[in-house]
């Protein structure tokens, strides 16, 4: 029975690193820079709009 259970992990790693094999490498350089320029757009707009409110509440 312990030789089925070593058989059947040996298969499912195999198939496993299989599928691995398969996926494209992630860029998590590129990833975290577009993550933090889309946060810093995001900052921006928002000062944008509150100094956009304020002006308008001036006047």
């Amino acid at each position: 029975m312990l030789v089925i259970i070593v058989i059947l992990q040996l298969v499912m790693i195999a198939i496993l690193l299989n599928i691995n094999g398969k996926l494209k490498p992630r860029d998590y350089i590129a990833e975290a820079l577009e993550r933090d320029r889309k946060a810093r757009e995001e900052r921006e707009r928002k000062q944008r709009l509150e100094q956009f409110a304020s002006e308008n509440e001036l006047q």
